[in-house]
């Protein structure tokens, strides 16, 4: 997927150090932005609009309006602008909250849910938005397949949808999910308008009907323009009157813009570590965890990693923080569990601390010599398989030295080019494979089956087990990297996160953490771990005072 965010680039080469520095002078360049006499608490000038009008650089303009061709931002950001699911998520906690449906109920055990539709919502054409909208919009993004970035968060949905009435839809599960209405509020289950000629064609702009709190007013070369919809079933509580996706392709262009006020918001920037650092004394900067895992998985088709005890004492020999920390120079978060602790905590907080993944080298090697090999005597020399990428190989050079340090286990690392590691995975040629996977949602049993994927295809409901999917940040086109019949990977259904930690098929390594610039007049942009802000909320303050500056030099 296109999430610049996740761009760290090793800090010793040529291609780097020119780009930081372009960076650099674009932070140093404007005049008074660190060095004045007095302390600045904002990055640039703040101009407050008279208008409630959201300019914001998302990382390009969006190159889709289609909610099932929609991989990342700004593509997602701009899909759950112009339409609507049967649910959203509350930006700042992440529960579902009701969108086209007003109430939801499940039943069976969670393998059946059923949600009620508002008779108030309506289309941009004036149409009733009905229960037979979201069957039809589902069917054709199966239709669609592979070419849908995220079909696969279909996958457990049971036959077609049904619709019982107008407003009424029933969905049969193949396993049960009591948090499915969190699922659905992914931008994948946003409802279309279509004739009745079904196709599966890309949505084209021109015309394009929607049912969103925005519609599509401008689409142009270097912006794209958005208008509270008028026929938004809630639109009184939408303060904002236009959002405009501004075209800035680049990170030093988008900190100029914003450095200048020609902007409100920067998100999805590629920022090098020394402009993080430089931007980090600024109140208007923020960081947040974002949800893009990397993790190593297991080939348990190979002695000894087919013993847990193994496969443990290897988990626990890694420090996660100093990889964070040092290796990767504080741009990532250590994780010490599968899912980002916003997402677990608030659901479900059924991890305790002695769970989490904490380094601990006593009990890595007391579980090494129950397995047979104390002191690492004896222990094969572990293949660990990455794909060609200088943060990922600083990585594996990080493991393998831990693992030496505290086991006394030899590692070779073996690094391939993208085709040459997909098929090193299928073949099973591994002992420990690097995996990575953009979580989408707060649903647990999708994320699960996502970083554990028993290859349940969203098109046929073939369920096979193998590896976890290579849901990779670095694809623009986004869709799960995913081999049928890769080897060596967990055959057990794991549902739970607590399952995943006892069993350890994989284990986790780092979360990627996202960057944001928001003007302090504006409220309501909330960022969270899904990089899923809602601009239902956003306004601008047309009250806003800036502060008075303190203090006698740049650093706080």
């Amino acid at each position: 997927m296109a999430l610049k965010k996740k761009i760290l680039r090793k800090p010793g080469s040529a291609r780097v150090w020119v780009a930081g520095m372009l960076l650099v002078s674009v932070l140093f360049g404007h005049a008074g932005c660190f060095l004045n006499a007095k302390v600045e608490p904002y990055y640039g000038r703040i101009v407050v609009p008279r208008s409630q009008e959201f300019r914001w650089s998302d990382g390009g303009l969006p190159q889709t309006f289609d909610p099932a061709f929609a991989a990342a931002p700004p593509d997602t950001d701009l899909v759950r602008a112009i339409f609507e699911g049967l649910t959203d998520y509350d930006a700042r906690t992440l529960k579902p909250v009701p969108g086209v449906a007003t109430r939801w109920e499940p039943s069976n055990g969670g393998r059946v849910w059923t949600f009620y539709l508002r008779a108030d919502a309506r289309w941009t054409n004036g149409e009733i938005v009905t229960a037979n909208d979201f069957v039809r919009s589902w069917q054709r993004t199966l239709k669609i397949g592979d070419l849908a970035p995220h079909t696969e968060l279909l996958a457990n949905i049971k036959g077609p949808a049904e619709a019982v009435s107008k407003s009424v839809l029933r969905v049969r599960l193949r396993r049960p999910d009591m948090n499915f209405p969190a699922l659905v509020a992914h931008p994948v289950f946003r409802p279309v308008k279509l004739d009745d000629g079904e196709t599966t064609r890309e949505l084209a702009p021109g015309n394009l009907v929607s049912n969103g709190a925005f519609s599509l007013s401008k689409n142009e070369s270097k912006r794209v323009l958005l208008e509270r919809a008028n026929n938004y079933w809630d639109k009184e509580q939408v303060t904002l009157e236009r959002v405009e996706f501004v075209d800035q392709m680049d990170a030093e262009s988008a900190l100029a813009a914003y450095h200048d006020g020609e902007v409100d918001a920067v998100t999805n920037a590629a920022l090098e570590p020394l402009a993080i650092k430089l931007l980090k004394p600024y109140e208007d900067f923020r960081r947040t965890t974002y949800g893009a895992l990397t993790y190593y998985t297991f080939n348990k088709a190979q002695a000894p990693f087919d013993d847990v005890r193994v496969r443990e004492a290897l988990a626990l020999a890694i420090d996660r923080d100093r990889i964070s920390s040092d290796d990767l120079g504080g741009a990532t978060e250590p994780a010490k569990r599968f899912l980002p602790d916003a997402i677990s905590e608030p659901a479900k907080p059924v991890v305790g601390k002695s769970e989490l993944l904490e380094k601990d080298t006593l009990r890595a090697k007391e579980l090494l010599a129950e397995a047979g090999f104390p002191d690492g005597k004896g222990f094969p020399r572990v293949r660990l398989l990455v794909n060609r990428n200088e943060q990922q190989r600083t990585v594996a050079q990080a493991v393998a030295a831990m693992w030496r340090t505290a086991l006394n286990v030899e590692t070779e690392i073996v690094v391939k080019n993208w085709d040459e590691y997909e098929q090193a995975i299928r073949l099973g040629e591994f002992d420990v494979v690097r995996r990575g996977v953009v979580i989408q949602t707060t649903d647990e049993l999708t994320n699960m089956r996502m970083i554990f994927h028993d290859r349940l295809s969203a098109t046929d409901h073939d369920a096979t087990s193998g590896l976890p999917s290579g849901n990779e940040a670095g694809a623009r086109n986004g869709g799960a990297a995913l081999a049928n019949e890769d080897k060596g990977g967990a055959s057990e259904r794991l549902e739970t996160e607590s399952q995943a930690l006892n069993d350890l098929s994989a284990m986790p390594i780092y979360f990627a953490s996202s960057y944001a610039l928001v003007k302090p007049y504006v409220t309501g942009f909330d960022s969270n771990v899904l990089d899923a802000p809602s601009l239902k909320t956003v306004r601008i303050n047309a009250n806003w005072k800036q502060p008075e500056p303190t203090g006698s030099t740049w650093n706080k």
